[in-house]
């Protein structure tokens, strides 16, 4: 019997108690509070008696527990005069304001009682945060963990803290992981931190994979075998080879597919080099041209890749220039054939967009003018585009006039070529991870893709070469009898949630929650229900680590758990014990730009005091790789003297080199993990593979703007959205997260390289923040003021000083500098790509740049000057001081 819970939950339906917040880990604990029962009516003491023995006082109290009582033991019937619903919904309410103040009080006891299991479970003593994500056992638990949080170590911690409570046994506890390796490790951590607890060997760690073949195989009696090339992580090369299986056995298939690469395979939704400084957006053409539109790139492609001799707005044959319009320039002329063609955003209806007011003014204006002039002229508009007819017209026009059009996907490119096979094949499949993880039909696909808000002639045709590749995947899985993860999972979730399957898990601990699929939830959301008594699941992860898009995950899993789970409870793991404060900062106001991220402060137990992030642009990738070298050089300079030592005598000091591709890998790694190995251990990794590990010093690669720079201006695949539940529109929402993950593997530094010409976006957005410096040439970089976008870059030019943006030709600001302002540029290159310091030099001196030469006297036209002793390969050069 619990007299506390009686007497105040009394106190709570009748008297004037002040209401109690639902628990949080900020809530202050307290005692319950102790009334006198006189008084009270006892038809409602009789109504608790019916309850009250059922309710365990030494234990956690689930909020659920209040409306499982409402519900099973009803008010005395004299309270229905009441309106409708208000006892059952006040008492609803008073009894989980009751519970949660036991569970406040209860978390202070536990946290006492616990204190030497919590302290010594893991290698490091729990914070805090981690002893009340152990302790809290409401329904569905969501642990929102900042990076460097301790995730595994909670989640080990909180399988001992049931084993030693007696919350459930051994074999009722499973583990979920999302990969093999972080199954065994969280097996591998079992073993050894809860070796002392009996019976934790039975505990049950596995992937979800792993987990699912195990349901179906208990469910059916036969275990079936997934297929090869998923198992070995080979499906995106499976599906380029039914994709060229398909287009060696079908011409129709190989023409969809080549023109659908050359025309629609890439997307335009994350912008190009130098289009946010503009006002109008421009896009660059496989022929190396910048057009106004999407819809005109694509028709400058298709023109391109079929042998079209073209102009892209040209001056009209005739002078057009008046007090109202300036000289005309349609969108293309056809030299041969002696045609105009303006592309109109017009719809099926010849209406322009709300928008484009005064728009039809100049359509008409322009058709009248080729009728007056006699000019030949041909149109096409958005809404032929849209619905798929555009290109036929087009080249039935252009071979009407005489010429001929043959595609060739091949043809030598100025400007961004076709998308890579590569790249192609891993959109369908990740777009078929997608369908089967919310278990679409076509069907349903092309139904939402009749509503979809963008070129649905693309998504048609998208559609129509994913069912061909689907039929083609799904035909070699009967042939091999294999299924796919996906498959599995849903075939898994269907045994559980109808009960061929008996599950004997009453907790269920999953990791790295934000890669989940819809799947995953639904086979978690279904191990609850079918629980064999009160069930626990409890989730990690970290939104702000949402970077696995391409595999299928939904990022929404975290930030809509609250409404997926009933009776759910959100924690935070908010001290990071891995990055400096100012890392912390910058990193986490970087990726709450995004207001869809879930909200947190994180803090740190690092105390690196020292300037903790550095940003470089330079002349060219060349020159920023050279940059790299010169810091690594002068980082094991300083190991070497002894002013920069590791953490721990006898160990080599961190150096994780991230990319956003492989590609980004630099030529000489090898070369300098042999010449600077012995203080430094220096590795690659893309920022995707470096995810859950940790360097002291972190240095980011090609962080430019650039089609695969970072942000990587392949982002944004809107085709996905159409198997997606909801979709994430803040720009460059996941990259932005990939580059707070690159940002926060670090325990000392970040050092981020760009170039001059085409800094990455987000680089400007820490400089405008206040974050970071950007250094070019030992000058800082300040914001342009016109664009937002570029950054400032100072020259000496033959009039002056002067600055311009680093959008240029894009952003047009200059501004021309004072002599005090001149004077502090430091330094400048020459024409000849020498580096001038602006500071006087003496002889002997270590050269700033290249830091390995020295610098010597030398003789040139003007006179004596100093220059690098390692030149050619370092230019430097100075006054002599």
């Amino acid at each position: 019997m619990i007299e506390w819970l009686v007497v105040a939950g009394i106190a709570a339906l009748f008297g004037n108690r002040k209401e109690e917040p639902r628990y949080t880990s900020s809530t202050p604990s307290r005692s319950p509070t102790t009334l006198s029962r006189k008084g009270v009516d006892e038809e409602l003491i009789d109504w608790r008696a019916l309850w009250e023995n059922q309710i365990d006082n030494t234990r956690w109290i689930p909020e659920s527990t209040a409306l499982r009582i409402v519900e099973q033991f009803p008010l005395p019937d004299r309270f229905g005069e009441s309106p409708r619903g208000y006892w059952r919904n006040k008492r609803l309410n008073d009894l989980k304001k009751e519970f949660a103040a036991h569970n406040v009080a209860f978390l202070a006891q536990q946290k006492e009682r616990q204190r030497d299991f919590f302290a010594t479970v893991e290698k490091n003593p729990l914070t805090e945060e981690q002893m009340e994500g152990c302790i809290c056992m409401d329904d569905a638990l969501l642990i929102v963990a900042a990076a460097g949080s301790g995730k595994t170590s909670t989640m080990v911690a909180k399988a001992g803290y049931v084993l030693k409570e007696e919350l459930a046994k051994p074999d009722q506890i499973l583990m979920l992981a999302f990969n093999r390796d972080a199954a065994n490790e969280l097996d591998a951590r079992v073993k050894d931190r809860l070796h002392d607890l009996p019976g934790h060997e039975q505990i049950t760690a596995r992937t979800f994979s792993a987990f699912g073949l195990s349901v179906i195989g208990q469910a059916t009696g036969i275990k079936p075998s997934l297929a090869p090339w998923v198992e070995d992580g080979r499906a995106a090369a499976k599906v380029r080879e039914i994709i060229d299986t398909l287009r060696d056995r079908e011409p129709k298939f190989r023409s969809d597919w080549d023109f659908f690469r050359a025309i629609y395979g890439r997307t335009f939704s994350s912008g190009s080099q130098g289009e946010a400084a503009l006002a109008q957006p421009r896009f660059p053409t496989a022929d190396g041209k910048l057009v106004k539109s999407e819809q005109e790139c694509c028709i400058c492609n298709y023109l391109f890749h079929h042998g079209v001799n073209y102009l892209y707005e040209p001056r009209y044959e005739h002078r057009t220039a008046t007090a109202q319009h300036r000289q005309y320039k349609p969108d293309f002329y056809y030299p041969e054939a002696g045609l105009y063609h303006e592309h109109f955003a017009l719809d099926d209806d010849d209406e322009a967009p709300e928008a484009f007011e005064g728009y039809k003014d100049g359509v008409e204006w322009k058709r009248n003018l080729h009728a007056e002039k006699r000019t030949p002229f041909f149109e096409t508009t958005s809404g032929e585009f849209q619905n798929g007819r555009l290109f036929d017209k087009l080249k039935a026009e252009l071979e009407r006039r005489g010429l001929t059009l043959e595609f060739n996907m091949n043809r030598e490119v100025k400007g961004p070529p076709p998308v890579s096979m590569e790249q192609l094949a891993s959109t369908f499949r990740t777009f078929q991870q997608h369908v089967k993880a919310n278990g679409l039909t076509m069907a349903q696909l092309r139904s939402i893709g009749k509503t979809a808000a963008w070129k649905s002639d693309r998504t048609n045709r998208f559609l129509d070469l994913y069912e061909r590749i689907s039929n083609e995947w799904e035909r070699e899985l009967r042939e091999a009898e294999c299924i796919d993860f996906d498959d599995m999972l849903l075939e898994a979730i269907n045994h559980i949630e109808s009960g061929r399957y008996e599950s004997p898990f009453t907790v269920i601990l999953a990791d790295e929650f934000q890669d989940s699929s819809r799947a995953r939830v639904r086979l978690l959301k279904a191990l609850h229900a079918k629980a064999p008594g009160q069930a626990h699941v409890c989730v990690v992860g970290d939104d702000w680590q949402g970077i696995n898009r391409f595999a299928g995950a939904d990022i929404s899993a975290m930030t809509n758990f609250e409404q997926t789970f009933d009776h759910s409870t959100r924690l935070m793991l908010a001290t990071t014990f891995r990055c400096p404060e100012s890392i912390c900062v910058a990193s986490s106001a970087f990726v709450q730009a995004n207001p869809r991220q879930i909200a947190k402060t994180v803090q740190t137990t690092n105390d690196y005091a020292k300037k903790a992030l550095f940003a470089f642009a330079e002349d060219s990738q060349d020159a920023a790789t050279d940059k790299l070298e010169q810091q690594l050089q002068l980082m094991f300079e300083y190991a070497e003297s002894g002013s920069l030592a590791p953490d721990t005598v006898g160990r080599t000091m961190s150096v994780m080199l991230l990319g956003r591709y492989h590609r980004d890998k630099p030529s000489r790694l090898k070369q300098w993990q042999n010449r600077f190995g012995r203080h430094l251990d220096i590795t690659f990794r893309t920022i995707h593979g470096s995810k859950g590990l940790e360097a002291d010093y972190v240095m980011i690669l090609n962080a430019a703007e650039d089609f695969l720079g970072f942000p990587s201006q392949v982002e944004d695949e809107p085709i996905l959205q159409l198997a997606m539940p909801e979709p994430d529109p803040f720009p460059h929402a996941e990259e932005r997260r990939l580059f707070y993950v690159a940002l926060t593997r670090a325990k000392r530094q970040v050092r981020i390289f760009t170039t001059i010409t085409a800094p990455s976006r987000f680089i400007v957005e820490l400089v405008k923040a206040g974050h970071v410096e950007l250094e070019y040439n030992g000058a800082r970089l300040t914001p342009c003021p016109k664009c937002s976008n570029g950054l400032l870059r100072a020259h000496n030019g033959r009039n002056g000083a002067f600055e311009v943006c680093s959008g240029a030709p894009y952003c047009t600001y200059k501004r021309n500098l004072s002599d005090e302002e001149a004077s502090s540029i430091k330094p400048s290159r020459s024409k000849a790509g020498s580096t001038k310091l602006a500071q006087p030099m003496a002889a002997g001196d270590t050269c700033p740049t290249c830091v390995t030469g020295k610098m010597a006297v030398r003789k040139g036209s003007y006179g004596s000057f100093l220059g690098c002793s390692n030149y050619p390969k370092c230019k430097t050069i100075a006054d002599i001081g």
